[in-house]
């Protein structure tokens, strides 16, 4: 998918935050491009994507959180 499009599936306001986060390691970096030259453009997998932000991430985040609020009490 474009930018834009990967951008928007991960939640980011536009692509040069998107970018701001590949730098950062926050966000996958692109799988591909496509194009020659200056119309060269990055592309990302879906299927990447997915895979880096899926259900076990979720998990393992989800798992942190209730350990951080159990800390709380």
């Amino acid at each position: 998918m474009r930018a834009d499009m990967a951008a928007a599936y991960l939640d980011y306001r536009n692509t040069s935050e998107l970018a701001r986060a590949v730098a950062r390691g926050e966000a996958p970096p692109p799988t591909g491009y496509h194009g020659t030259g200056r119309s060269r453009e990055p592309v990302w997998s879906k299927a990447v994507i997915d895979n880096l932000t899926g259900p076990a991430k979720a998990t393992e985040i989800d798992s942190r959180r209730k350990k951080d609020l159990a800390s709380l009490v």
